[in-house]
C-alpha cells in the first residue's frame, strides 16, 4: 500500500503540469496536444485521476470523421480528449466519493441515457448530447495522461441507470495493462449478449444466447466479434451453441483457423463454420446448417445488413453491434398481415405485444405499453370506434395523441415532442411510410406496433443504435432487434474481479506520443487485434507485437533508453511465442524507469 500511496503522490503532483493527450479537434483532425488541467479542478469537487494507457476501439473512427455531429461530441467543442477503454490510477479523491489514492478504476463509459449538457449534466433536448467518456470532454479521456471527473457525475451516472462511474480493480495477478483495458469491450459484448432476447414457448421473455443455438457473427473477424465469441466460450459445456457462423475475408479466415480460441470451441462440441464473405453463395452458406437464431452484424453495411434479414430464423434476434454513422442504411423487416375477431382483441394482443425495458440500460423487459408515457395513434381517421376500443385498454396514466376524431378520454394532447409507444394501422406503402416518417420522434427504448401489418418497413440503423434503440413488437413481426449495450458498470466489475485475457489479441503497442503513427498504421490496413496505447510510456514507439517487430524497432531507436526497452521486450516475445503479457509490460516499464502499476503494494 505504501508504494501505492508513494507512485499516486508523485502522479498527482505531476498532474499540475503541462502534459499530453491526444484529442479531436476537428471532423477528420485528430492531434497529440500539451494541456494543462486548470487549478480549480483540484478541489473538493472532483476527483484526479492519472491513466495507465487505452486500447484503441473502432468506434472512435466515428467520432473522429464526424466530431460535432456525433451523437456523443458537444456542438461547441473545440477540442475532445480520446479514448474509452482505459485503465486509471486515482491520485485525488474526496473522502465522500469513497475511492482513495492509489485504487486502480475502470471509467464507466456511458454516462447519460437522455440528451444532456455534458458540463452541466443539465436536460437539454436541442443541444445536448449523450455524453461518454473519450468522446465528450476535454479534461476526461483514456487518451490523456491526466483527468478530472466532477464528484457529482457518480450520483448522477447511477441515476441513469449505469452503475457505479468506477470500477475498482481487485485482481490483477497474471494479467497485462493491455488486457485489463478490455474491461469496456468486454462489458459491451457481455452486456450485448444479456440484453439480447427471444420468446419461450409460453410467451415469455428469454435473455441471453440461448444453449445450443446457432449464432451468426456477420463481418466476425473483427475484435469485438472475437471478444464475444471469447464470453460466448466461457459458458459450461451445455450451454455453449451448436454452431458458430463467421463471415470476413479470407486472408483473415485463414489466419483465424489457427486461433486456440476457435480449436477449443470445436473441441467442445462445437461447429465452428468460417465463410469467406466474397463467396457468391454466402446466404446459402449461412442458412445449410439451418437459419440462425442470433446474428451479430459486426460491421456496418447495407450487404451485412440484407445478409443478416435474408438468414435469421423466425424470432430470432438481430443485433445491431456496428451502428452506421450513415442514417441511409438499415434493416428491411416485412410485417406480417394481422386481423383479431374483434377490436377489443386487437387493442389487448396489441397493447400486451408492447414492451419496454423496466428502467435506463436495465436488460428486462415487461409487456405492454410504458405505464408513464406517451401513445401515438397513426391511421385510425374515421376509425372512432377502433381507436376507442385501445383506449379503453390502456392504463389512465397514458397519454395519447391521434389522429382519428372524437373520442371518449381525458388524457389525449394535441402532440408531443416524442412518442414512447406508437400504434400504426393501414398497410402496404402507407404504414411503411408513417414508421419512416415517425422514427425519429420515438422515445429512447419506444415501441412500434403494426396492427394491420402486411407491410415491409425500413429500420434505420443508426436511429435504431444511436437515438432511439426503439423495438417493433406485435405477434406479427418476423424477428426481434437489440443492439450493443451501453457499457455498464455491473457488466465492467465482472472484468474487475476475473478478468479475461485477451493478451492473444495484443498486436501492437505504442507509448502516447506516438499514438497517431498506431491508428493511421491501423486505420490504413484493418489488421485484426487490438493496439495499446501506454500513457506512462509516452516515448515508447508504434511497434507490432512480435520479438522480430522489437528488435527492428530498438535497431531505428535514437535514445538508449528506448532501445533498451525494446530489446528487453523482444527477449521476453521470443520466450513466450509472440504472445503480449505481463512480463512483457513489465520488461518496457523497468527499461523506462516507471514502476510497474500492478505491481505496486
Amino acid at each position: 500500500m505504501a508504494k501505492k500511496q508513494e507512485r499516486s503522490a508523485e502522479l498527482l503532483a505531476a498532474s499540475h503540469a503541462t502534459h499530453n493527450g491526444v484529442f479531436i479537434t476537428g471532423a477528420s483532425s485528430l492531434e497529440v496536444k500539451e494541456d494543462v488541467l486548470p487549478s480549480e479542478l483540484f478541489s473538493d469537487d472532483y476527483i484526479i485521476c492519472a491513466s495507465l494507457g487505452n486500447c484503441r476501439c473502432a468506434s472512435d473512427g466515428k467520432a473522429i470523421k464526424q466530431f460535432t455531429s456525433h451523437a456523443r461530441v458537444p456542438n461547441d467543442a473545440t477540442q475532445v480528449a480520446l479514448g474509452h477503454e482505459t485503465v486509471q490510477m486515482v491520485v485525488q479523491a474526496p473522502e465522500v466519493t469513497g475511492l482513495q489514492a492509489g485504487d486502480l478504476v475502470f471509467v464507466t463509459p456511458g454516462h447519460s441515457a437522455q440528451p444532456v449538457n455534458p458540463d452541466t449534466f443539465e436536460l437539454d433536448i436541442d443541444n445536448g448530447i449523450l455524453p461518454s467518456l473519450g468522446y465528450s470532454y476535454r479534461y476526461l479521456g483514456g487518451l490523456r495522461q491526466f483527468n478530472a471527473v466532477p464528484v457529482k457525475a457518480i450520483a448522477y451516472v447511477k441515476s441513469q441507470g449505469f452503475g457505479n462511474l468506477f470500477n475498482p480493480i481487485k485482481n490483477t495477478q497474471n494479467i497485462s495493462i493491455a488486457s485489463l483495458a478490455h474491461a469496456e469491450p468486454y462489458a459491451c459484448c457481455y452486456g450485448t449478449n444479456k440484453h439480447l432476447f427471444t420468446f419461450d414457448s409460453n410467451g415469455d421473455f428469454l435473455y441471453g444466447v440461448p444453449a445450443k443455438a446457432r449464432l451468426a457473427y456477420l463481418g466476425g473477424t473483427a475484435r469485438m466479434a472475437m471478444i464475444n465469441v471469447t464470453i460466448v466460450a466461457e459458458a459450461a459445456d451445455e450451454d455453449l451453441p451448436e454452431l458458430i457462423l463467421i463471415t470476413g475475408s479470407k486472408r483473415k479466415l485463414e489466419e483465424m483457423e489457427d486461433f486456440l480460441l476457435i480449436k477449443q470451441l470445436r473441441d467442445r462440441g462445437v461447429q465452428v463454420v468460417l465463410i469467406d464473405r466474397s463467396d457468391p453463395d454466402i446466404v446459402s452458406k449461412l442458412t445449410e446448417h439451418g437459419r440462425p437464431h442470433i446474428v451479430w452484424t459486426n460491421f456496418a453495411s447495407q450487404d451485412l445488413y440484407d445478409q443478416a434479414t435474408a438468414i435469421i430464423e423466425r424470432g430470432g434476434n438481430i443485433n445491431n453491434y456496428a451502428g452506421a454513422s450513415d442514417p441511409a442504411i438499415g434493416f428491411s423487416m416485412p410485417i406480417d398481415a394481422f386481423k383479431a375477431d374483434s377490436f377489443t382483441d386487437e387493442a389487448k394482443t396489441m397493447i400486451h405485444a408492447a414492451h419496454h425495458t423496466l428502467g435506463l440500460n436495465d436488460f428486462k423487459r415487461e409487456s405492454g405499453v410504458k405505464k408513464d408515457g406517451v401513445c401515438r395513434f397513426i391511421g385510425f381517421a374515421g376509425q372512432e370506434e377502433r381507436l376507442q376500443a385501445y383506449v379503453d385498454a390502456l392504463p389512465d396514466s397514458v397519454q395519447i395523441v391521434h389522429d382519428a376524431g372524437d373520442i371518449n378520454a381525458s388524457n389525449i394532447i394535441a402532440e408531443a415532442e416524442r412518442y414512447d409507444d406508437v400504434f400504426i394501422a393501414g398497410s402496404g406503402d402507407a404504414a411503411a411510410q408513417a414508421y419512416a416518417d415517425n422514427e425519429e420522434a420515438l422515445a429512447r427504448g419506444a415501441a412500434v406496433m403494426f396492427v394491420d401489418g402486411d407491410c415491409t418497413i425500413f429500420v434505420r440503423s443508426r436511429l435504431s443504435h444511436y437515438t432511439t434503440r426503439h423495438q417493433i413488437c406485435g405477434p406479427n413481426v418476423p424477428w426481434f432487434m437489440t443492439n450493443t449495450s451501453e457499457p455498464h458498470a455491473d457488466d465492467m466489475a465482472l472484468h474487475a474481479a476475473k478478468p479475461t485475457n485477451f493478451d492473444w489479441m495484443v498486436r501492437g503497442v505504442v507509448g502516447l506520443k506516438d499514438a497517431l503513427s498506431m491508428m493511421d498504421a491501423v486505420e490504413a490496413a484493418a489488421p485484426f487485434g487490438s493496439f495499446f496505447t501506454f500513457a506512462e510510456l509516452p516515448n515508447l514507439p508504434y511497434v507490432e507485437v512480435s520479438a522480430q517487430a522489437f528488435k527492428d524497432a530498438a535497431e531505428k531507436a535514437d535514445d538508449g533508453q528506448t532501445k533498451q526497452a525494446l530489446n528487453d521486450a523482444a527477449a521476453v516475445l521470443e520466450k513466450e511465442n509472440d504472445t503480449w503479457s505481463a512480463s512483457a509490460e513489465r520488461a518496457l516499464y523497468a527499461a523506462y524507469g516507471v514502476p510497474y502499476p500492478l505491481d505496486l503494494e
